[in-house]
């Protein structure tokens, strides 16, 4: 790798897709010398500037050398034979043709990476050719070479540097050609450097070790390219810089005035998925496109967009040209070596000076001294490269048509010799050694014809190696040859089949110049034309560029990438003053300060340098990390627009039945996989387009900010984690959608790899609006669907998962060593996520392990905001019960009474979003609540307590109620024991002054559920509490002593019945023992579910065992298990008000039959009138008043059911004066101060 002192190894200037903005004033394609130009002057008039670049970052030092390392790099597309090979993204790409073929470079920096490095401006003759536009003609580029110059620095191979043996060859050539030609001999200009020093851009460059690796990349540091240059500058100026990002077609909105440009993101991952790859491009939006990605890239573009619908001359794709390129050999001079093979790997400093193969093209024979402009031309020596040596005397051997010298017998041992050597001995010795590379250009007759074909490529010249121009080169190139011994051998492309087949490094045209529409694509401004005639066939495209070799209307009969810059110059300087901006002419006289660009806005991510796996894979370390990974991920499915259902399955059945398809292609990218597995958010980046036709006509791009979490904790369901999807989409209209996306993961897959699959395939979907959109305000909900992940696809995911590892550079290893170092690395980062992605599905799939009290972080609530008052009261069997109040309004009073071995908190926790209370008091409610003496919070429920002492508790709060509010009666909701305690009192006429009761789950007639039923049957209760003598049944638990270990392993199983109840939950499983399970999982939070021990405590023996033998009599039982209470006398006196019985369907702890038999009771005795009864689907038994979504599904009847009853009773406030209210108001006031005083 090549350094510097100031600055070590360069850096990296590009940045990762997943950072790009959705909007730059500026967008620039490619980065050669057209586009380089248009980045570095569009960047420093200080507007937004965004570079978007097929190929990959590499700096000096990161260039192949050898085949090995080469052939990975090579992108072959023939059209022609149906074949598209090799690395989509690779530096290398060469086109197969009809006749003409084209080989270009691909990364960032372009064609100037391999070119030759000549830099001669074209003659005047062929500037003042009438192809060109009037005003390119009148003005001349003059002015623009010279500013490409004072960027490029071009100069000649020195005089006193060691002689190289090619340059000294081509001289001899000349001389023996004749005068006209040895005249015509000279040093080219060229992009190399000599010494080392700061160029123009304030990169550091080396001088050259004359390795001639030119055409497969220089890794000495001593090559000017656009890098180095103009893309550096840019970057140092502000545009941000984005690799691996192939521009597929443009699109101008008109609703927006904007350009969306559109492109594939070339990560390897992403190309497996073939279909999707082709059809949901990204995009980025713009003010002004400027096409420089070649004049192949770009035409392809221009054409490309003019299929789907913008409106462009018919001319695009007309007058390409190969620039008249001639490529051929000398093979096996017999006057002397020519050195002129690269030398790849080898060190240079290892070989004679006089063995130095120099830059690739240092000498010329300028031919452009022709009165006639056509038959002008350039002949240059080459240098074929390293990695091609061992197939050249193949190719030299197959290719038709060479031209033999004239050699004496013992010449022709010699030369056959020479031929043995170099395939036994290498290169560098023997006919290889002895072969000479030529370039001519020259001037074609730019007919050649571009066009699409299955959306490839195709270039087409009929006849053009075949015209007698062509072979008048071909046989000066012959004589050059045979005079000096060797054989000549025509172009690579010289075959049996193709004989005439050409290849070119600087195709031009296909978007060329014109006055107007019907003669060309663009402009002298290099603007695109709308149309090829009519009175609009000078119109054009306001903000669309090329900037490239596409826009060169003929053959220059010379190198064209000075002229290509030349004219780039020209263009943005028009375009800059079209806009009113100024271009900086600021003079860099420092080093570049690769951490920082130094005249732009600080950048909020600082790159840092990555290995070159991770650059090619398209993935950048924003930060310092021990390594990443990334994955690629298709979902297909269904979208529904029409019913907004909170159902997926609904939306997606709607979805289906109006082929409402949705589908998204995602990449998904964790820069730090340590932050991924341990930090609590588990989230990474996610980058790709979601299309749905329902939305947008185009792909909606994911915006930064988009996060995947893996495994994130369900806070609103139990023993659940999410694969979330957090994705902002922008539609090219400018459209903002939230798309919210959950994979679920719980007990339901238990044991059932089968559901775990569809677990980790199936997405849930809800798209919004994100802003104010017509009659669309934020936050609506456009539709909801459901996507799944196809076998197929996960195939491609998994070969496509990408891991890499961030190394320390500073350690210097061999080359083989480092490679198996960074490997073995990868693969620790690779197995660390498997392993966590794995470990978390298998507590999923596998029985739970226990998770204690505490295990889990909490997760409170904002709760009600009126104060919450608490008072101790005495009962009339003495004693004691605490008293809660939340006075919101004079509205109730409704007083709350919780079951056994829960306090209050079952009604007002603040463990879920809404609780009870607070549904009451936003509403305007008094309400009150108690802890009664089977509550764990009180201190007697640790002792043996009969329901016939639980009753006066509750006839106290009710006194304690009606006397504050003044009430005559009141409206009552009790749960569970304080049902059943509630119910023993009423019915012996304990308890008055209620005129409204919801009964839940149990009042009278205790039926158990199932499970329950057979443990009460077997005794199981009494069987604890004689054998093992204990009184009080401890519900939470700890881990703490053997003993209570091995029951809760024992209990780890429990309860049973579906997978999807079974939980790590040690509260959960002892309580369930005791009570059965006392709700519906799906219906808790993660919060409430993982803080159990805060709401449920245990229970004394005696209160258990006089409630088991209720459900085995199913009836209520006094403490000597005696009929006494609920009597058809008893219900007639004492129940004749209005009761409510309400139970959740899926109690496992009292059978619905419980309620079902209160309710016939009652009407049977009293008729129908007073009583109701509503069983709630897919409800448990205490989760009815905390579940997640009870302030949905319940509250709101419950209440409905109250105030009707309040309304028409006159129960409460509703049968209380104004002045009874207020003198209960000071009661309550007085009763409170002194309570605060004790």
């Amino acid at each position: 790798m090549s350094f510097s002192p100031e600055q070590g190894s360069y850096p990296r200037i590009g940045l990762s897709v997943p950072q790009m903005k959705p909007f730059y004033e500026v967008v620039v394609v490619g980065s050669g010398y057209g586009a380089g130009v248009a980045a570095s002057r569009m960047a420093r008039t200080g507007h937004s500037v965004a570079v978007l670049e097929k190929g990959i970052e590499r700096w000096p030092g990161e260039f192949p050398e050898d085949v090995t390392d080469a052939i990975p790099e090579v992108h072959v597309s023939a059209p022609y034979q149906d074949v598209e090979t090799g690395k989509r993204n690779g530096l290398y790409h060469l086109y197969i043709g009809n006749e003409q073929n084209a080989f270009v470079g691909e990364g960032l920096g372009g064609t100037s990476h391999l070119n030759a490095n000549v830099a001669l401006r074209m003659d005047d003759l062929t500037e003042r050719m009438d192809i060109w536009p009037p005003e390119i003609k009148a003005e001349g580029l003059s002015k623009y070479y010279d500013r490409a110059e004072q960027m490029l620095r071009p100069n000649k191979y020195p005089e006193d540097w060691p002689v190289l043996k090619k340059l000294s060859t081509l001289e001899r050539q000349a001389t023996q050609l004749g005068p006209d030609y040895s005249s015509r001999f000279g040093r080219a200009p060229i992009t190399v450097t000599f010494d080392d020093g700061l160029n123009a851009a304030g990169v550091h460059q080396n001088a050259s070790t004359l390795t001639g690796n030119d055409c497969t990349g220089i890794n000495d540091g001593s090559k000017t390219t656009t890098l180095v240059t103009y893309i550096a500058d840019a970057w140092n100026h502000g545009a941000e810089i984005f690799c691996s990002c192939e521009v597929t077609y443009v699109k101008y909105i008109e609703s927006t005035k904007k350009w969306a440009v559109f492109y594939r993101w070339l990560q390897p991952g992403r190309q497996d998925f073939s279909d999707e790859f082709s059809t949901q491009p990204f995009f980025v939006l713009t003010n002004t496109v400027f096409l420089g990605a070649g004049a192949l890239g770009s035409t392809e573009i221009i054409m490309r967009s003019k299929a789907i619908g913008l409106p462009v001359s018919d001319n695009a794709g007309r007058s390409y040209s190969g620039n008249g390129d001639i490529l051929a050999f000398g093979y096996n001079l017999g006057d002397g070596e020519c050195n002129a093979i690269g030398m790849g790997p080898n060190d240079p400093k290892k070989r004679p000076i006089t063995e130095q193969v120099g830059p690739c093209i240092t000498g010329i024979i300028d031919m452009r001294n022709n009165p006639e402009v056509l038959n002008r031309y350039v002949i240059e020596e080459g240098v074929a490269p390293f990695a091609l040596w061992p197939f050249l005397q193949s190719l030299f051997d197959l290719t038709p048509d060479k031209v033999q010298p004239h050699r004496n017998p013992l010449q022709e041992i010699a030369a056959r010799a020479r031929v043995i050597q170099s395939r036994f001995g290498g290169p560098f010795v023997g006919a290889l050694n002895r072969t000479m590379m030529y370039l001519i250009m020259s001037h074609d007759d730019n007919q050649g014809i571009l066009s699409l074909h299955n959306d490839k490529l195709r270039i087409a010249f009929d006849g053009v190696g075949d015209t007698s121009r062509v072979r008048e080169l071909q046989e000066t190139l012959a004589r050059m040859t045979v005079r000096n011994g060797g054989i000549f051998v025509p172009g690579p492309f010289e075959t049996p089949i193709a004989r005439n087949g050409l290849i070119t490094v600087h195709s031009i045209g296909g978007c060329v110049m014109g006055t107007d529409g019907s003669n060309g694509v663009t402009n002298h401004k290099g603007q695109v034309f709308k149309y090829s005639d009519g009175k609009r066939k000078t119109e054009v495209h306001t903000g669309l560029y090329v900037v490239d070799g596409a826009v060169i209307p003929a053959a220059l009969g010379v190198n064209p990438f000075l002229t290509i810059t030349a004219i780039a110059e020209r263009t943005v300087e028009f375009a800059a003053k079209d806009r009113g901006w100024v271009i900086s002419p600021r003079r860099i006289t420092q080093a570049i300060n690769f951490k920082m660009p130094a005249y732009a806005p600080p950048r909020p991510l600082r790159q840092v340098a990555r290995n070159l796996e991770a650059a090619h894979r398209g993935f950048l370390t924003p930060f310092p990390s021990q390594g990443g990974i990334a994955f690629s991920e298709v979902m297909k499915g269904y979208f529904g627009t029409d019913l907004l259902s909170d159902d997926y399955r609904t939306a997606e059945s709607q979805g289906r039945s109006s082929s409402s398809t949705m589908e998204f292609f995602l990449t998904i990218i964790a820069y730090d996989l340590h932050a991924l597995v341990s930090l609590d958010d588990h989230s990474a980046d996610i980058v790709g387009t979601v299309s749905c036709r329902a939305l947008s006509a185009d792909p909606l791009l994911v915006c930064p900010g988009s996060r995947f979490r893996l495994f994130s904790r369900d806070l609103n369901h139990v023993s659940t984690e999410n694969l979330a999807y957090d994705l902002n989409l922008l539609a090219t209209d400018g459209s903002k959608y939230k798309f919210e996306g959950h994979k679920i993961v719980d007990t339901r897959s238990m044991l059932n790899a089968a559901l775990v699959w569809k677990a980790t395939t199936t997405l849930y979907v809800t798209v919004s609006t994100v802003e104010d959109k017509g009659d669309l305000k934020a936050g609506t909900v456009m539709g909801r669907g459901i996507l799944h992940l196809g076998v197929s696809d996960f195939v491609k995911e998994l070969t496509g998962f990408a891991a890499w590892a961030n190394l320390p550079e500073n350690i210097n290893f061999l080359p083989g060593l480092a490679r198996l170092r960074q490997q073995l690395a990868s693969f620790q980062i690779s197995t660390q996520f498997v392993m966590y992605f794995a470990r978390h599905v298998a507590e999923h799939f596998l029985p739970p392990m226990l998770q204690y009290p505490g295990s889990n972080k909490d997760m409170e609530y904002p709760t009600t905001s009126v104060k919450h008052e608490q008072w101790y009261v005495t009962t009339k069997d003495g004693g004691t019960v605490r008293m809660h109040r939340w006075n919101a309004g004079r509205k109730g009073p409704i007083l709350l009474v919780p079951g056994a071995s829960v306090t209050y908190e079952i009604f007002g926790t603040n463990l879920i979003p809404t609780n009870f209370v607070t549904f009451l008091t936003d509403r305007g409610y008094d309400v009150f609540s108690l802890d009664h003496r089977l509550s764990p919070t009180i201190r007697a429920s640790t002792g043996q307590i009969a329901m016939e002492s639980v009753r006066f508790d509750v006839e106290a709060a009710v006194s304690e109620t009606r006397r504050y509010t003044g009430c005559i009666n009141i409206s009552a909701v009790v749960h569970c024991a304080g049902s059943v305690a509630t119910f023993i009192g009423l019915l012996d006429g304990t308890i008055s002054g209620v005129g409204h009761v919801v009964a839940s789950q149990v009042a009278m007639h205790p039926v158990a559920a199932s499970v329950n039923w057979l443990k009460a049957h077997l005794y199981l209760a009494p069987i604890v509490n004689r054998v093992l003598g204990v009184d009080y049944l401890e519900v939470n638990s700890t881990p703490r002593g053997l003993k209570q270990i091995a029951i809760d392993q024992a209990l780890r199983l429990y309860p049973v019945g579906k997978f999807s109840e079974i939980c790590g939950s040690t509260v959960c499983h002892r309580s369930s023992l005791w009570f059965g399970l006392l709700w519906h999982h799906a219906n808790l939070n993660d919060a409430l579910h993982s803080n159990l021990d805060k709401i449920i405590g245990g229970v004394n023996m005696t209160t258990l065992r006089q409630l088991i033998d209720m459900t085995i009599k199913k009836q209520l039982l006094n403490i000597r298990r005696e009929k006494v209470y609920v009597t058809p006398n008893n219900a007639r006196k004492n129940l004749n008000f209005p009761i409510t019985f309400i139970h959740g369907d899926k109690n496992q702890t009292y059978d619905l039959e419980s309620t079902d038999a209160d309710y016939n009771f009652l009407r049977n005795v009293n008729g129908p009138d007073w009583y109701r009864r509503k069983v709630f689907q897919n409800y448990g038994h205490l989760d009815t008043w905390f579940g997640v979504e009870a302030y949905k599904d319940i509250y709101p009847w419950v209440l409905e059911d109250i105030e009707y009853w309040a309304d028409k009773n006159k129960i409460g406030y509703l049968a209380v004066s104004d002045e009874t209210l207020h003198e209960k108001y000071e009661m309550l006031q007085e009763k409170l101060e002194i309570l605060h005083k004790e």
